[in-house]
């Protein structure tokens, strides 16, 4: 099955071209010659409005007061001069919005870090309170409060390292909090050489690094603090429990309890009971004792007699959580144990979740109803808004009255892309062993039917109704798909399933491999080929020049392809992300755990070992006939990716290595996202269509990357010979 789809906006288009005059269209024709192509630059200064995350297209946007008479939109936009990311809080009287496209109130905070000026914003129960974490060029974010009625700004707290989450009581008077552990340097230690230096959790990355010191004890980051009071008080946790940067917490309303996720210090064996197929691959890891566990559990604190326990004793995280306003009962979605005797009840506990009560602080659990959770103030509000767009209309701000149908623009988040040419987005869809799939298909803007173009393949996942620069989730350390496009190549963003059930049966078929996770690899080859097929019998795609980007836990999937699959690409890009390779395994086997889990089920040792090397990419080097170009930020991915470079290299094949050690997994900062666009534009367009960028600066990576075409000629002949 395939299937190529034209959005509704297309589509009415070329109805009024084919309709009005032919000067008419001739006019439009001469207006979209005069629009600027897309660049980098573009995506990195692309104004955008920070929602939660998931949230579903022209789905409302706004957070209301509690009595709903005011909302607030919180706006992100790079800055490319200052290398920031400026942040806009901008306040609205309800009341106002179909007369005015003002604010009532705003407030503009900017970053230097890789860290949100304003985040994690929340009304107080006055209605006009608004506290957040927030932060100005140089400094660490704190917590603040900000008085939409009188203007007022106000630092809340003073800690010395940056404040990554937070919670208050219901008054606003008590806070909890996460923050950084103070920045640790490596030991000046002249005599390090000559001395036995035991191994015991230290990681690989930083025993390279010459820090031969203990781990760091990343516990003591929880604190809380009374508002008015300058010293915060240190909640004393256990080494055992890890608590990660930026990690929620919820505080009860009265501040006894901390709720939060922290990683098990040991998987209980029962665990493997639970059908979920996270939980079972992280379950089935092999660790080492010492290091952190990928599995989670929701722990409580509870500062009356200064403990820590599991809250529910099964595996979760805390998402969302309601109280009682006397805190003795939390409410939350979650798995539940399975130590009970009722056949029935134990198989219901292994496949779902459930809305549950615990009472506290007795931990006794009691299963309810969704409408049995304690609920705040309703917020009633006469407007509804809107983020609306669509794959190819960038996303503005609508309000709109549900009972007038009245509706209006309240704000063009980037009135300069009207200058811009974007080109069309379609979609796409096709069926693999019974699994649906959609795509997003990018097309050059000056596109011409039966013309065949240049293709590049970018993985991690496509959302069929959201509007996006690069493809994904503006996701631009790996991905640049309109930016691409503009360069003549056009885009798969691969890919959204329609139905997650059909690919939860195509898992367990063994006819694709046998463990699930050889069938989740199988089915990724033969994703990619199928679509390749089906675009090249359109006559849309020259199948000779076919690129392939991987990112994150894709660098996996997209490294098996390139080594397992029959077909042949011109290019690949694989970026700071998992290899499944065995020195990685061997080296740092928290880092992916649950994706080398996909290897085999088992460590690559005795038979293990047979299965790793039939799926891991890294045992496979020699399949590989396609220039790869590494891109890693930090010591993680540099040791990942490691395995890759060494062994192209020493086939003599094409690879190219980027290392940014400042760099992170998502870049942040402007100029990192426009070189990392640039570079990924650099890489394609030199291996698909020849063509090299005149700027001076980058005459030594051209030079580079000659040389490395030598080298695949020189290696496609040895293939041949053989």
């Amino acid at each position: 099955m395939f299937q190529v789809r034209e959005s509704a906006c297309l589509s009415q288009v070329a109805a009024l071209c084919f309709l009005v005059v032919s000067t008419a269209c001739g006019q439009e024709k001469a207006d979209a010659k005069q629009k600027q192509p897309i660049t980098p630059a573009d995506g990195a200064v692309m104004a955008r409005v920070e929602v939660p995350y998931g949230l579903a297209a022209n789905a409302s946007i706004a957070q209301f007061s509690p009595d709903g008479k005011r909302f607030f939109l919180l706006v992100k936009k790079g800055n490319l001069e200052r290398n920031t990311n400026e942040f806009s809080l901008l306040v609205y009287r309800t009341a106002d919005v179909f007369h005015s496209s003002k604010p009532d109130s705003s407030l503009v905070m900017s970053s230097s870090s890789n860290r949100d000026a304003i985040t994690k914003v929340r009304w107080q129960p006055d209605n006009e309170t608004l506290v957040f974490l927030g932060e100005n060029p140089g400094e660490g974010s704190q917590i603040y409060t900000f008085n939409a009625t009188t203007g007022l700004l106000k630092k809340m707290t003073n800690h010395p390292t940056p404040i990554t989450s937070y919670d208050t009581t219901g008054d606003g008077r008590e806070m909890a909090y996460i923050a950084d552990p103070p920045k640790r340097t490596i030991p000046e230690d002249k005599e390090s050489s000559q001395r036995e230096v035991v191994i015991a959790g230290q990681s690989f990355e930083r025993l390279m690094a010459g820090d031969y010191s203990q781990p760091q004890d990343l516990s003591q980051r929880l604190f809380t603090q009374v508002a008015g009071e300058d010293a915060p008080r240190r909640v004393p946790i256990d080494k055992e429990c890890f608590i990660y940067s930026g990690q929620a917490i919820s505080l009860s309303p009265r501040g006894t309890y901390i709720v939060f996720s922290a990683p098990v210090a040991e998987i209980a064996p029962e665990w493997t009971g639970y059908e979920d197929l996270g939980i079972q691959l992280m379950v089935g890891g092999k660790y080492r004792k010492g290091t952190i566990m990928p599995l989670e559990h929701i722990v409580v604190w509870d500062a009356k007699n200064m403990s820590l326990a599991p809250l529910v004793n099964a595996p979760g995280f805390s998402n969302s959580l309601s109280w009682t306003p006397d805190e003795k009962s939390v409410f939350l979605e979650s798995y539940l144990p399975l130590d009970i005797l009722d056949p029935a009840e134990r198989k219901a506990r292994e496949q779902n979740k459930f809305p549950v009560e615990v009472k506290l602080p007795s931990r006794e659990l009691r299963k309810v109803r969704k409408e049995d959770f304690p609920t705040g103030p309703v917020q009633t509000s006469s407007v509804e808004v809107t983020l609306d767009q669509d794959l190819n209309t960038p996303p503005k701000i609508y309000v709109s009255d549900p009972k007038t149908q009245q509706k209006r623009l309240l704000l063009d988040l980037n009135p300069r892309f009207s200058e811009l040419d974007f080109g069309a987005v379609k979609t796409i869809e096709w069926m693999v062993d019974g699994v649906e799939l959609i795509a997003g298909l990018y097309l050059p803007p000056d596109y011409s039917p039966g013309q065949q173009y240049p293709l590049v393949i970018q993985t991690h996942g496509f959302e069929p109704t959201v509007f996006s620069m690069d493809g994904r989730s503006e996701w631009t350390s790996a991905y640049a798909a309109r930016a691409l496009a503009a360069k003549g190549i056009i885009v798969l963003q691969f890919a959204h399933l329609k139905n997650h059930a059909q690919m939860d049966r195509a898992q367990s078929d063994k006819s694709l491999g046998d463990t699930v996770g050889e069938s989740i690899l199988h089915f990724d080859v033969l994703a990619f080929e199928t679509v390749i097929d089906q675009l090249d019998r359109q006559g849309l795609i020259d199948r000779n020049r076919v690129g392939v980007s991987g990112f994150s836990r894709w660098v996996c999937l997209g490294g098996y392809i390139l080594t397992h699959s029959k077909y042949r690409f011109a290019a690949a890009s694989l970026v700071d992300g998992v290899s499944c390779g065995y020195f990685e395994e061997v080296a740092v086997p928290e880092i992916g755990s649950d994706m080398n889990f996909m290897m085999g089920g088992a460590p690559p040792i005795g038979e293990g070992l047979k299965l790793w090397m039939k799926n891991s990419p890294g045992f496979n080097l020699d399949r590989v006939q396609t220039p790869v170009q590494l891109a890693a930020f930090g010591g993680d991915s540099l040791i990942s990716e490691w395995e890759w470079f060494t062994g192209l290299s020493l086939q003599s094949k094409p690879v190219d290595f980027v290392y940014i050690p400042d760099a992170i997994h998502i870049g942040v900062k402007p100029s990192e996202r426009v070189r990392a666009q640039e570079r990924i534009l650099d890489w394609f367009t030199f291996w698909l269509k020849g063509e090299e960028n005149p700027d001076p600066a980058k005459a030594k990576q051209y030079a580079r990357w000659r040389e490395l075409r030598k080298l695949g000629d020189e290696s496609r002949k040895r293939t041949l010979k053989q």
